[in-house]
């Protein structure tokens, strides 16, 4: 009985995912990528938001303070985590280029994640315009978002409604040129559906921060001060991360039990091949 219900388990859909993500070390992959996330995209964000806004170098923390309505201890360790100082303007172009450097290693690295659970080659030497491509891509994103999360709170219903329809339609296209970006090859059959997995997931992430990070980041404020935001917004990247690589997962999983497929690897040379 009980090793007919192991079998059961081992050879179910869920399992099987799971077992794809350990396979493939994705949680340990997810901790180094979120790191360069907060360390490069971030950061670059943060600059272009100064250069090209008349230096308005507080919007990206009134953004945080206003999205997870922050007060006191958490408001002031946001503002000093997230504004840069006074002098950086003259020393953006700089930045820019250096957090540009770092978030183009960034979009190679997830590349080759997406590449190796897709069981399809990443970019190759004459495509890294496209990791380019995907950084701006990720600038306008989060910059859409928070606009249209802004009109969301602004307006009446309607408003809110078309601007949640809106947030919805772009992240789902922004993940599928996100997707074709970074792995050029990979078929529509496994694109549109990875990327609605993706909105879904973005909105799982969006409803779990905001009930998560408010009495995380007072609470992390209080008793660390800025360095304890900056263990909160790690967590919320994190876990954006482990979200964002489990949605090609299910569906590939998926995919290739439908299909009746052997699971696809990568070689080290970058080949498709059949485990």
């Amino acid at each position: 009985m009980i090793a007919g219900v192991i079998r059961w388990v081992e050879a179910s859909y869920p399992f099987a995912a799971l077992r794809r993500f350990l396979d493939l070390e994705l949680l340990d992959r997810s901790f180094g990528l979120a790191a360069q996330v907060f360390v490069a995209l971030l950061p670059l964000v943060i600059v272009v938001v100064v250069v090209f806004t008349a230096g308005d170098s507080q919007l990206i923390a009134e953004q945080a303070i206003d999205r997870f309505g922050l007060a006191g201890a958490a408001e002031a360790a946001v503002r000093a985590l997230l504004t840069p100082p006074s002098g950086a303007r003259a020393l953006s172009w700089m930045a820019v280029l250096l957090v540009s450097l770092s978030a183009f290693s960034l979009a190679r690295r997830i590349s080759r994640v997406y590449g190796s659970i897709f069981g399809l080659p990443s970019l190759q030497r004459s495509e890294l315009w496209r990791g380019l491509v995907w950084i701006l891509l990720q600038v306008a994103l989060l910059a859409g978002a928070s606009f249209l999360r802004t009109i969301h709170r602004e307006f009446g219903v309607l408003g809110s409604a078309l601007a949640i329809v809106t947030l919805l339609t772009v992240w789902f296209f922004g993940d599928v040129a996100g997707y074709r970006l970074l792995v050029p090859t990979v078929p529509r059959r496994l694109l549109v559906p990875t990327a609605i997995m993706s909105t879904i997931g973005r909105v799982g992430v969006g409803l779990w921060s905001a009930l998560y990070m408010p009495a995380t980041l007072n609470n992390q404020a209080e008793q660390y001060g800025p360095i304890g935001v900056t263990f909160a917004l790690f967590t919320l990247i994190l876990v954006s991360v482990v979200v964002n690589l489990t949605a090609p997962v299910i569906v590939t999983v998926w995919d290739e039990r439908s299909s009746g497929l052997a699971p696809r690897v990568v070689t080290p040379e970058g080949a498709s091949t059949l485990e």
